[in-house]
């Protein structure tokens, strides 16, 4: 009887690469371009995505500082 991607995991330790793929339907881009994000507005300044960025981090001023 063939095991679930999950059974698997939890008896035999890590899935193969090729398990992982066919269990997630993962299948390779040809288009660089499919793999750009859409979730910062072009009109945003790249100093404010990279304040943005350090606080979804959890880091803070005084981090940057030390």
């Amino acid at each position: 009887m063939a095991q679930t991607i999950e059974q698997k995991y939890a008896s035999d330790g890590h899935p193969s690469i090729e398990e992982l793929k066919l269990a997630q339907g993962t299948i390779p881009t040809v288009d660089a371009r499919e793999l750009c994000g859409d979730f910062w507005p072009e009109e945003e300044n790249i100093n404010d995505f990279l304040m943005a960025l350090r606080e979804w981090r959890g880091h803070t001023e005084t981090d940057q500082a030390a």
